[in-house]
């Protein structure tokens, strides 16, 4: 198996990423979603300081590749100026929300009692940049979740507490992971898995309960009020970015917000969704929940990677006519494992000159097969019906 290198910190707008294409940062929306207006500076600043590709990431950000060390401090300033981040690297390196584009007016007041406390609460200096919360989403280091009419803070594995007050469990959690974690234990699931989930609710003076897991719901076309703009591997460029401000305007409220699926949601639309579907699909968005590309994750691969062993998603392009497996294709261009960290159904992993295949697991897990080509991987795949 490959050798991949990793990185023990997120990018954020005020520390880059040195990667193949130049330096690579990541903005991160409020939890209120992004205006139309800001998607367009966003838009602007990627194609003047940069690559002009933003990409989605599965904790909603927006990743910008192509800086430089001449351009980063002005797109930098281009961001604040569009009110896209803090103007504190302390505090923009550990606000990491996702919120649900289905969250409701309950869930969106826990949501920015969150931001507030991220933004104020010095005695957080020490919280990894990888630990993430998440509102009405159980895909983060701790969740807070509205089941019914309760509200409900999760930890990885689907371990819970019920709770009149979400925000101080979640502080209180949180302060019982810097108080508990092991030096250099980065995520909630590597403290669960080595401590106990009852141990960490103890310490935070609630009751555990598991949850069953539930199905999320489509975040990509038409939903309740809204419509989610897909993206194939979670890829777009700053045209597309300005064409999805104009539909939040037109066919919306004038607001985005962006999903763990890696796509865009356009908020307020009503019930006619035929005039966005055509207009999103005319700008090169995925409008069908169904879309085979939706069930593909590449991570960028080379030359953009310099971990990289292959083209990851001129690979993935390739094989989206032809995968037809239940769940996830995962093309990784190293064992490393970026776009889908949780594993898929089958992910290929490229080496220094072949792929190997991990059934139900994650890149670095062990491969069923070693040492394909990819022709010999698509072969391999077609024998186990997982592609036409």
């Amino acid at each position: 198996m490959s050798a991949a290198i990793t990185r023990g910190w997120c990018p954020s707008l005020f520390e880059p990423m040195a990667a193949g294409d130049g330096l690579l940062v990541r903005v991160k929306p409020r939890v209120e979603g992004v205006k139309a207006a800001q998607l367009r500076e966003l838009a602007d600043a990627a194609a003047a300081y940069g690559s002009g590709q933003i990409e989605l990431t599965n904790r909603g950000n927006f990743q910008l590749r192509g800086l430089s060390d001449k351009t980063l401090a002005a797109f930098s300033g281009a961001v604040l100026s569009a009110g896209l981040a803090s103007t504190d690297p302390a505090v923009e390196r550990r606000r990491n929300i996702l919120v649900s584009p289905f969250a409701g007016p309950a869930a969106m007041t826990v949501a920015r009692q969150l931001e507030v406390w991220l933004e104020s609460d010095d005695g957080l200096h020490a919280l990894p940049g990888k630990f993430g919360f998440a509102v009405d989403e159980a895909a983060a280091d701790i969740s807070v979740l509205q089941v019914q009419e309760q509200m409900m803070v999760a930890l990885p594995g689907g371990y819970a507490a019920a709770t009149p007050d979400p925000v101080a469990a979640v502080r209180a959690l949180t302060h019982a992971f810097l108080g508990l974690a092991d030096a250099g234990m980065a995520r909630m699931a590597a403290l669960v898995a080595a401590r106990g989930a009852a141990v960490l609710f103890a310490e935070a003076g609630l009751s555990m309960v598991v949850l069953q897991p539930s199905d999320a719901p489509p975040q990509v076309g038409p939903m309740p009020g809204a419509f989610g703009l897909g993206l194939a591997f979670g890829v777009q460029d700053a045209v597309m970015l300005r064409g999805a401000a104009g539909l939040a305007e037109r066919f919306g409220n004038g607001c985005l917000r962006t999903a763990r699926a890696r796509s865009l949601v356009v908020v307020g639309t009503g019930d006619g969704v035929s005039g966005i579907a055509a207009a999103a699909r005319a700008l090169g968005y995925i409008t069908e929940p169904g879309d085979i590309r939706l069930r593909i994750a590449a991570c960028a691969g080379l030359p953009a990677c310099p971990q990289a062993f292959s083209d990851a998603r001129a690979v993935a392009a390739g094989l989206a006519a032809h995968w037809a497996g239940p769940g996830v294709l995962h093309v990784s261009g190293c064992a490393k494992g970026c776009a889908a960290p949780g594993g898929a159904a089958v992910t290929l992993v490229a080496g220094m000159q072949n792929y190997d295949v991990v059934r139900n697991g994650r890149a670095r897990d062990t491969p069923v097969a070693h040492g394909l080509s990819l022709d010999e991987a698509v072969e391999w795949m077609r024998e186990k019906r997982l592609c036409r």
